[in-house]
């Protein structure tokens, strides 16, 4: 597997700058390593040389599309949106005493 050493920590760096920590996301590992349930995920496939971007529902299944772009910045955005979205509807769900996906200290933060 490729390995994308810069792009890996500018994500990461972003990670820590928003607070998003505690969130399950998977940053360039193999689309076998690593799953989570509720998990937000950004590869590299070598087969389509593309970036991709996904989300993963309960039991690591996945949630909705995946979305493919052929440049980084792009697919860092939209992995980005996805964990945005995923801090609102949490925050949302607290907030209505409904479960959350998983646990995370943000879901009390935000509200």
């Amino acid at each position: 597997m490729v390995v994308f050493d810069e792009e890996k920590q500018i994500i990461q760096n972003k990670i820590i700058e928003k607070g998003y920590e505690s969130l399950r996301a998977s940053v360039f590992n193999s689309k076998d390593i690593n799953r989570q349930e509720w998990q937000t995920r950004i590869e590299y496939c070598l087969e389509k040389k593309r970036y991709v971007v996904y989300s993963l529902a309960d039991r690591a299944s996945l949630m909705g599309k995946v979305s493919e772009f052929e440049d980084f910045n792009s697919a860092k955005d939209a992995f980005f949106k996805k964990l945005d979205l995923t801090v609102k509807y949490n925050s949302l769900r607290v907030e209505n005493n409904e479960l959350p996906e998983y646990q995370s200290p943000i879901w009390n933060e935000k509200i």
